[in-house]
């Protein structure tokens, strides 16, 4: 993590490092691992008060348990917690892309096409993590362009759900099948025919849930190696 400068707004500056950072370590790891306020201190270059207040915000997300005498925890997600965030995930893209063909910007399919732009779907599949970054990017521009500002919250709030996801998708070589899901919900927005956008949104990670259901297990997230991560 870079130093960050003393500024008015310096907690939430502190909690957004602290989450994005942390969220991509817990999205590596599948047991506690310990995090020391002094040390995440240090690295930010602030004092420990607004790390200790961005520890217990994300100590509501989940991302961190406290335990007496033994300090904060970094929490791996599981398998049945990441079902749950894609049940949840489902109703909130649904609504988004709904929102988005009600109202969404003259050119939003043309942004949101661009996303994609230097993909096709031999592509998904041979650039994965390149293609992981695309999607990332498609979904946040969709809830950004849904205009609907609690909607986006609620989503930014499940960011170390969605980095953590990204073990168990890439065991499902989703890569040619999302890659046209992503087109019929641009097409849909294009017709501006909002029941069907929502429609076609929905299934999308419907599909990726039961696709997970039945053909993951905790077992399943190893390392390069072939070990456990």
């Amino acid at each position: 993590m870079s130093p960050i400068a003393a500024r008015p707004y310096l907690r939430d500056e502190v909690y957004s490092a602290l989450k994005a950072s942390l969220g991509l370590r817990a999205a590596g790891i599948t047991a506690p691992v310990r995090v020391r306020e002094e040390e995440l201190a240090a690295e930010l270059g602030v004092s420990r008060t607004p790390v200790r207040e961005a520890m217990r915000r994300l100590e509501q997300e989940g991302l961190i348990a406290f335990r007496p005498r033994r300090g904060a925890r970094l929490m791996p997600t599981s398998l049945a917690e990441y079902l749950e965030w894609l049940a949840i995930r489902e109703m909130l893209e649904g609504l988004a892309a709904r929102d988005v063909a009600a109202h969404g910007s003259a050119d939003v399919c043309a942004r949101l096409r661009a996303v994609f732009a230097s993909f096709d779907e031999a592509g998904a599949l041979a650039r994965p993590a390149d293609y992981a970054a695309a999607n990332t990017a498609f979904h946040a521009l969709l809830m950004r362009e849904s205009r609907n500002t609690l909607l986006e919250k609620t989503w930014d709030s499940f960011g170390h759900l969605k980095m953590a996801g990204l073990r168990f998708i890439e065991r499902l070589d989703r890569g040619a099948q999302s890659f046209h899901e992503h087109f019929d919900i641009i097409d849909a927005i294009e017709a501006r025919d909002p029941d069907r956008a929502e429609a076609v949104a929905r299934r999308h990670v419907r599909v990726l849930r039961e696709q997970a259901a039945s053909s993951l297990t905790e077992f399943d997230i190893t390392d390069k190696d072939g070990n456990p991560s």
